[in-house]
């Protein structure tokens, strides 16, 4: 497989970032990863203070101990602030991703065409 193809496929099911640390573009790496982990680390904070907050109202006996009712305050949206929060999040992380799969291939290509470059070259001066 080519570096291309193999940085491609780590951005993808890795880490976002994967890729680049591959080609060794350590800058753009660790900022695809940044954006990425930050807004996944953000929407987990949120999930887990719904969690608590939940089960905090179950153990005072404000909410029942029953399905319908807990499921309702799960998944009820954010409001306010909270919500124009959770939706960048949910977008950095989603956009981080892509831009990283679309970008690595795009540098894999790039690292591959200077190699082959300079190949030709390193061949050109031999004879």
């Amino acid at each position: 497989m080519n570096k291309a193809i193999i940085a491609t496929l780590l951005s993808a099911f890795v880490c976002p970032g994967s890729g680049h640390f591959y080609l060794k573009r350590y800058n753009a790496g660790t900022l695809i990863s940044c954006i990425s982990l930050s807004g996944l680390a953000y929407l987990l904070y949120q999930a887990v203070n719904r969690a608590v907050t939940v089960s905090d109202q179950i153990l005072s006996g404000e909410l029942p101990l029953d399905y319908g009712a807990i499921y309702a305050a799960i998944s009820q949206a954010p409001q306010g602030g909270e919500a124009f929060w959770v939706e960048a999040a949910t977008w950095a992380f989603i956009l981080g991703w892509l831009i990283g799969i679309i970008d690595a291939y795009r540098q894999g290509r790039k690292l591959m065409r200077q190699e082959a470059l300079q190949g030709e070259t390193h061949a050109e001066a031999n004879h």
